[in-house]
């Protein structure tokens, strides 16, 4: 019998299942590589550490995006810098595009993105929108043929 894992060594092995799994790998060479005694075993052991990663809470996974993001671009602002000073416009708008990417991401995530909401309320029926219409343009014909009469 093989000895009891630890917590934490049941932990690691569980997020390796997670990435083996997200990298495609079968259930059956999951268990192989991981030694697992069952297939069940080592999707209870996946779902498990999903389960422990979706516990987190919602402002600190939001804020730990946010600072991964702001990470990569300070450091491709950088190269950016660098790319700019040797003229090298292709890595230039490599980086640029990249650099977009991101911020549209913090945008995203700050909010920015949200659509307006509108409150749009109709009080008058098609036929009544029409009919006021027509007169408006009435009065704009009649103000023109004034005019015109105005001008002879």
């Amino acid at each position: 019998m093989a000895p009891k894992m630890s917590a934490y060594a049941s932990r690691a092995r569980a997020e390796e299942a997670f990435k083996l799994r997200a990298s495609r790998h079968s259930w059956r060479e999951v268990c192989d590589r991981l030694g697992y005694r069952s297939i069940g075993a080592a999707q209870t052991a996946v779902s498990r550490h999903v389960a422990r990663q979706r516990r987190e809470a919602t402002p600190t996974t939001i804020e730990t995006h946010k600072a991964a993001i702001e990470l990569r671009t300070r450091a491709l602002s950088q190269r950016f810098v660098r790319a700019f000073a040797n003229g090298d416009d292709d890595t230039l708008v490599t980086l640029n595009r990249e650099i977009l990417r991101n911020e549209a991401e913090l945008a995203k995530i700050g909010g920015l993105y949200e659509p307006e909401v509108l409150n749009i309320n109709v009080t008058q029926t098609p036929t009544q929108i029409i009919a006021e219409a027509r007169e408006r343009l009435l009065a704009v014909v009649d103000a023109e043929v004034i005019e015109q009469k105005e001008l002879e």
